[in-house]
């Protein structure tokens, strides 16, 4: 939709819990997204299984900036490089625990990785004939091997990786959408997360999170959840994927996500590690508000 259409459509009719303040500020047109690797975050150490049987491996959510075809993933397309220098493939790669069709920009890596008081983690390469696809795009594209990215050390706790608008058509059919609210954001995170605590995210992050548009003039509005969704989708909390969908009221046509915040403390990976303050800046914005 073209800024002088909807330059208008400015007025503001949000719940008490929307805008907070409107600042001028530039608008960055989306360009075209090349596949990346946003983030690879060493999630588990002698923690984790394999569906055909292996246990006591280690688990690297690997997150990329397009969704990635299942039927192309394969355990020699992934690389990982120790920091004595030796190499070794997962045992199994899989689109699990986010395995909602909206949610397929996350590889899950499990295998024998590293230790944290030897030879860690310190790189993932792709390497084979992985197929994606941009979440807007229809037609699978290969990826060119040599996509790397440095894996987050064990102690850390989860970041922000991505964020972007979902589509209705995204949402069609999806049981764990918001009930609630007009636009919904996707915020994906490196690593699984709950609660801290271990408990399903509740009140305390959905007063925390914030999400920033920049409109067709040139302002910024400030929005906060009305819920948060993507929640309670397995059966413990200790698989708890990565993603989590903001419930947003109605912002106006042409609005387009520039930055998520969220405080510290409020959120916590499966090895216990609490999140930072969070103030991500989104780079490449892929749809604007409808």
């Amino acid at each position: 939709m073209s800024r002088s259409r909807i330059a208008s459509r400015v007025a503001l009719s949000i719940a008490a819990a929307s805008a907070i303040a409107i600042t001028p500020m530039a608008v960055a047109a989306p360009s075209p997204e090349s596949p990346k690797i946003l983030s690879a975050a060493w999630g588990l150490n002698n923690a984790n299984a394999c569906p055909t049987g292996e246990k006591g491996l280690d688990n690297i959510p690997v997150t990329f900036n397009w969704f990635i075809k299942p039927t192309t993933i394969a355990v020699t397309d992934f690389v990982i490089t120790r920091t004595d220098g030796t190499t070794v493939t997962p045992t199994c790669a899989l689109q699990f625990p986010p395995d909602e069709l909206n949610e397929i920009q996350t590889v899950n890596l499990i295998g024998d990785f590293g230790d944290p008081a030897g030879a860690r983690p310190q790189t993932v390469t792709i390497v084979g004939k992985l197929e994606g696809r941009p979440p807007l795009a229809a037609k699978w594209q290969p990826i060119t091997p040599g996509l790397s990215a440095t894996i987050v050390q064990l102690e850390a706790g989860p970041d922000i990786s991505d964020a972007w608008i979902l589509t209705p058509a995204m949402l069609k059919g999806d049981k764990n959408a918001c009930k609630v609210g007009g636009t919904f954001v996707r915020v994906a995170w490196s690593n699984g997360m709950t609660a801290v605590g271990g408990k399903e995210v509740g009140a305390a992050a959905v007063k925390s999170y914030l999400a920033v548009f920049t409109l067709p003039n040139g302002k910024v509005v400030k929005v906060r959840p009305l819920a948060v969704a993507d929640l309670a989708d397995h059966s413990t909390t200790a698989m708890d994927d990565n993603m989590h969908d903001l419930c947003l009221p109605k912002v106006p046509a042409g609005a387009v996500l520039t930055e998520i915040r969220i405080g510290a403390n409020l959120l916590q990976d499966p090895n216990g590690d609490p999140n930072l303050a969070q103030r991500f800046k989104v780079q490449s914005p892929r749809v604007q508000a409808r």
